[in-house]
């Protein structure tokens, strides 16, 4: 740090010190006239009650509702802690009293900053010689930079974060980071299957706008209905991230796979399905399986070799969804279809669900996705 920085950070500690000292000055004003009294009667436990009595206001004062974020919001501005300050606590109670001690603190601390200021510097020009003034003036200022540095370690140990606080903010920031990749899932898996079947229909289209313009006027309605229906998503996912949630459509299921099979025959790709009655499969299950469906199926017409794809599910212990299709060789023996990103998605879903996923080539030609998501066993098993 420079030296005018080191200057300014002794000036604002000195600051957050004197709001202390006019703290103290206004409880030691009560104590003095409640002593006073004592003094008056000519009684000694008087007095001694009203001082107990103001250091149990100061207690009182420290634990109304709103102190410690004061407190916490004042030491963040003029103490520059160097740590992270708790506002709300994830235990408010284990906070109470430690909040209480930097009070105390705070007002004691700045109460002797402020005497010294107040009375020890003009005192020590006007009584002492100029060179034990100027010593006196130095050490008193060296001092008050002492309390300031002593109050900004109180306030990392009164008003940090406890483990409790740093475990409650991590599972925080899980539960945020969790949140993100779940929409990072979604928007690949909705966004990047729409932009295909959008491109697939637009290339349809194009082939059979002049022998056939039912078709084509087909092919664009469904471009108009799928990039309506990914408009709507991308709003939602946008206003998740903005914390304003906003309305969509319900989430396909299994029982919408048949549509979706339906979408990409109509571009004219070969889709062999066999589908299961997918009665009794949890809603959680279902959508995630769509979402599973509709992956492997984009991945399957984007990177296949325009061979048949075979799209079979099974509904018994557990959800099967199995996806077949051909590849070019080369192909075949590297990474296979699909990005990263999607397959990883995928295998976040599955293993959500306490399933899992298995991705490869089942031979040089052929490749496969095989899904197994385990159903409750209480549920009927279908064949």
């Amino acid at each position: 740090m420079s030296t005018a920085g080191a200057i300014r950070t002794a000036l604002l500690r000195t600051v957050f010190l004197l709001i202390g000292a006019a703290l103290f000055l206004a409880f030691a004003l009560l104590g003095l006239s409640v002593a006073a009294v004592g003094r008056t009667t000519a009684n000694v436990v008087v007095g001694v009650v009203g001082v107990l009595l103001v250091a149990a206001l100061l207690v009182a004062v420290s634990l109304f509702p709103g102190v410690r974020d004061v407190e916490v919001a004042a030491a963040r501005i003029l103490l520059d802690p160097g740590a992270e300050l708790v506002e709300e606590p994830a235990e408010p109670r284990r906070h109470r009293w430690r909040t209480t001690w930097f009070v105390i603190a705070h007002v004691l601390l700045g109460g002797l900053v402020g005497t010294g200021l107040v009375v020890g510097v003009p005192t020590a020009v006007s009584e002492l010689p100029w060179y034990a003034a100027v010593a006196a003036v130095l050490a008193i200022l060296a001092a008050v930079a002492a309390a300031g540095l002593l109050v900004t370690r109180l306030a990392v140990v009164c008003l940090g974060p406890t483990d409790a606080d740093r475990l409650a903010l991590a599972e925080q920031r899980i539960r945020r980071e969790q949140g993100q990749r779940m929409l990072a899932r979604d928007l690949h898996d909705g966004i990047g299957h729409a932009l295909s079947v959008i491109s697939l229909q637009a290339v349809a289209g194009r082939r059979v706008v002049d022998r056939d313009p039912g078709h084509a006027a087909e092919s664009l309605e469904i471009i108009a209905r799928t990039a309506r229906d990914a408009l709507d998503e991308l709003d939602h996912a946008l206003g998740v991230l903005r914390d304003e949630p906003t309305a969509r459509a319900p989430d396909a299921r299994l029982g919408d796979v048949p549509a979706l099979v339906a979408s990409y025959v109509s571009t004219g790709a070969d889709v062999e399905a066999d589908l299961a009655e997918p009665t009794g499969v949890a809603d959680l299950v279902s959508r995630e399986a769509y979402r599973i469906v509709q992956e492997a199926l984009t991945n399957a017409h984007k990177h296949g070799d325009g061979t048949a794809i075979r799209l079979r599910t099974r509904v018994g212990a557990d959800l099967v969804v199995e996806v077949r299709n051909g590849v070019p060789r080369q192909r075949a023996r590297t990474a296979g279809p699909g990005s990263a990103r999607g397959l990883a998605g995928l295998q976040e879903r599955v293993a959500l669900l306490g399933g899992d996923l298995h991705v490869g080539a089942l031979d040089p030609t052929t490749w496969m996705l095989v899904a197994r998501i385990p159903l409750p066993p209480e549920r009927e098993e279908r064949p």
